[in-house]
This record gives structure tokens, C-alpha cells and sequence, in this order.
């Protein structure tokens, strides 16, 4: 590209379109997409099981020593 072209695309916008479709790239978001949301899931739903694993071990321990205190 010679100076005369760079100062005839810079004044005039359909050259730059023309030259920019070749290229092109896609927004950074579409070609390395956000893991934020995968990684927010696996916690939320590893509170949740460790929460469930707590209410049922916490219900047989009660259950277990409740009745031997009779």
C-alpha cells in the first residue's frame, strides 16, 4: 500500500469498508467465550450436594444416637 492509498482510504470510508472485509475478525467474546458461567454452576451445585450430604449424615447421626440414649 502506498502513501497516496493510505491517504486516499483514510479520506474515504467505501475504501476502508472494501479492505476491512478481508480482514475481519469476530469480536474476542465469539471466538474465546466466558467460562464464568460454567464454573459459577459447578459451585452452586456443589453447595448443593454438600449441603444435602450434610442434612442426611447429620438425620442418621441423630437417628443413630438418639435411640441409645433411652
Amino acid at each position: 500500500m502506498s502513501v497516496g492509498e493510505r491517504v486516499a482510504s483514510r479520506s474515504n470510508p467505501d475504501v476502508e469498508d472494501n479492505q476491512g472485509d478481508d480482514t475481519y475478525l469476530p469480536p474476542r467474546r465469539a471466538v474465546h467465550p466466558s467460562e464464568q458461567g460454567k464454573w459459577t454452576n459447578l459451585f452452586y451445585m456443589t453447595l448443593l450436594w454438600l449441603f444435602i450430604a450434610l442434612v442426611v449424615s447429620l438425620t442418621i447421626w441423630g437417628i443413630r444416637y438418639s435411640n441409645s440414649s433411652l
